[in-house]
């Protein structure tokens, strides 16, 4: 049946079938069958025309669905037998069809994307590393005082800002605009906690005895690493006008304070707590960055052949996720690109660059854990269970009763596998880790 088989780019393949003549009859004696049970003619009885009047008169309605249910059944025979795995409708083509020969059609499909894996054992990464102190540790519990601090607002005409207050003040930049418009700029919101700051390009020093209504120029150097790069290496002028002081009252540092938080028994243990918690963020903050590195190395090292379809589809999945975040949805990716200010060309091509690679990611992890013959343990499937229940509130049988109604069970299995090749790069990599940057840095560099 089939004569010919090609691969093509892009998981596809494509076969060249051939029909022959006495199958091609019997299909058209049913379809004629067929339509002289259902058609209606002048003179007759319906299912009683003359099968020689039903086949000169509907010939031509003959033709393409014989055509129809040969490319449908035949093609549908052809990849059995072959043991190919189409992920999306054939594209078939041929030039004719008619009663009394054969037929012949080319059919173009798409399979399950073919993957060449590199190494994946022995990839180098360096892993950053982080020291936590007791600095680190007490500026961390003052945020959580400022955080459950009493807050009231300073009144009268004495009251001015100091050190520790909580102030709403109004900024607007006037170095990078024409002097005859600097007054119909609008003031921006900003809050602060004066003296919070560690950066000398703060405006803490500025606002420091200012009373609330009050306006002043000031100008602030930056960095030339500063995040913002228009602002990188410049200097700017500003105008601040202070629009509210509070007072805030910050609750004692003493047991009750630890024990009012809701997880700490006393002040030490909440020490000790917040310590333990900082470190396990920066210790899993940096493996993870390896990971990722390690993942994209052990991608790079492997070949792809991926089917279109698989990364529209992913497309269209990312797609969804960012009308989610932004609240704007369209169903064109032009209107919702022009809507947003986006060049749409450079938007699809951000999309279908995410796409191949998560593609391409969860392809490695796949076959890695195939080839590691890599298992889900129960009692790791049955702590994820009660994690994400806890996260919820509801009780783990519960849970259980919804992962069973919705047959997820195994999307999870599923993760917790891409976990453990990722898991298993990781552990069979060799990690270089870095000299321990502070606490700043390391959230800088992130």
């Amino acid at each position: 049946m089939i004569i010919s088989e090609k691969k093509l780019e892009n998981a596809q393949m494509e076969i060249r079938v051939e029909v022959p003549e006495n199958r091609v009859e019997t299909e058209y004696k049913s379809v004629f069958e067929k339509i002289r049970g259902n058609a209606k003619i002048d003179g007759y009885r319906k299912g009683k025309v003359p099968l020689e009047l039903i086949e000169r008169k509907f010939s031509e309605m003959a033709d393409q669905e014989v055509a129809e249910n040969l490319l449908r059944s035949v093609y549908l025979d052809a990849v059995t037998e072959k043991n190919y795995r189409p992920i999306a409708p054939p594209r078939f083509n041929f030039d004719r069809i008619k009663r009394g020969e054969g037929f012949a059609f080319t059919a173009v499909f798409e399979t399950m994307p073919e993957i060449e894996l590199g190494d994946y054992k022995g990839l180098k990464a360096t892993e950053r590393s982080c020291k936590i102190t007791d600095d680190d540790v007490k500026r961390e519990i003052e945020t959580l005082r400022e955080r459950h601090a009493n807050v009231s607002k300073k009144e009268g005409d004495d009251a001015r800002v100091e050190n520790g207050d909580m102030v709403k003040i109004g900024i607007k930049r006037i170095d990078n605009v024409e002097p005859d418009k600097i007054e119909g700029l609008e003031f921006r919101d900003y809050n602060m906690i004066v003296g919070k700051s560690r950066a000398e390009y703060g405006f803490d020093d500025d606002v420091l005895g200012m009373k609330s209504g009050e306006q002043k120029e000031t100008k602030i150097k930056y960095p030339k690493d500063y995040e913002i790069k228009d602002l990188a290496g410049q200097t700017a002028r500003y105008i601040i006008r202070v629009e509210e002081i509070n007072r805030m009252d910050l609750p004692a540092l003493d047991d009750d304070f630890a024990k009012d938080l809701g997880e700490y028994s006393s002040l030490e243990e909440m020490k000790k707590g917040i310590r333990a918690n900082l470190e396990k963020f920066v210790t899993e903050k940096a493996k993870s960055e390896a990971k990722g590195r390690l993942l994209k190395e052990a991608v790079e090292k492997s070949t792809f052949d991926l089917p279109m379809s698989m990364i529209e589809k992913e497309m269209e999945a990312l797609f969804r996720r960012v009308q989610e975040r932004t609240g704007y949805f369209s169903e064109d990716i032009n209107e919702f690109a022009a809507t947003l200010g986006l060049n749409v060309e450079e938007f699809s091509g951000r999309l279908r660059s995410e796409a191949e690679s998560n593609i391409k990611s969860t392809l490695v992890l796949s076959r890695i854990a195939e080839k590691e013959e890599l298992k889900v343990p129960e009692e790791k499937y049955r702590e994820v269970v009660e994690s994400i229940a806890k996260r919820n509130n509801r009780s783990v049988e519960e849970l259980e009763k919804i992962i069973s109604d919705n047959n997820s069970r195994e999307s999870i299995e599923s993760d917790l596998v891409m976990e453990s090749a990722l898991e298993f790069i990781y552990e069979n990599a060799k990690i270089d880790r870095a000299k321990p940057q502070t606490l700043d840095e390391f959230i800088k560099a992130e």
